[in-house]
């Protein structure tokens, strides 16, 4: 432990708080990988990127843009019932790497937060009501699939009741 922070690994000191903030955006960033929120998130990462660090790849950009575009790409090859777990490795690898720009960017704190915070919020303003009324059931999804099987436990179809009029 340093007198301004915590010793990593890599010999770099990070504050506490930029400790936190590493971990709480790489799991935001991660969450939105491999959805329809990803282009948006990308986005706010690649401004993010480019006006806080000077480094630059042979395509003109910040090499943690690359390698985040690597790893989202690696997560949508992942099936989806694998993708959670993925997800989660792939959060605990991004928080070391945020650390260590952070480390070296710690300027561009304020900004990362705002940027994991709008994101996560806008990721909560999905809701979705289903409302059902009488005797029929009511179902909803509002991602992914929803398979439905409507026969009776003896496997014959619920179509087939005689009801009263």
């Amino acid at each position: 432990m340093t007198a301004s922070g915590i010793e990593r690994g890599g010999g770099f000191a990070v504050d506490p708080a930029l400790l936190e903030l590493a971990s709480i955006s790489s799991t935001a960033i991660l969450a939105a990988a491999a959805t329809d929120a990803w282009q948006t998130m990308r986005s706010g990462v690649a401004g993010l990127l480019r006006r806080h660090d000077e480094g630059r790849d042979e395509n003109g950009e910040p090499p943690l843009l690359a390698e985040l575009d690597q790893d989202a790409a690696a997560l949508e090859a992942v099936a989806e019932d694998g993708r959670q777990a993925a997800r989660d490795e792939l959060a605990n690898a991004w928080q070391t790497r945020l650390e260590g720009w952070l480390a070296e960017h710690p300027q561009a704190a304020a900004d990362l937060e705002a940027l994991t915070t709008r994101r996560a919020g806008q990721a909560t303003k999905n809701v979705m009501q289903v409302n059902g009324h009488g005797p029929a059931p009511t179902y909803g999804v509002m991602f992914g699939t929803m398979n439905i099987d409507n026969r009776r436990h003896d496997g014959t179809d619920r179509s087939d009741r005689n009801e009263a009029s």
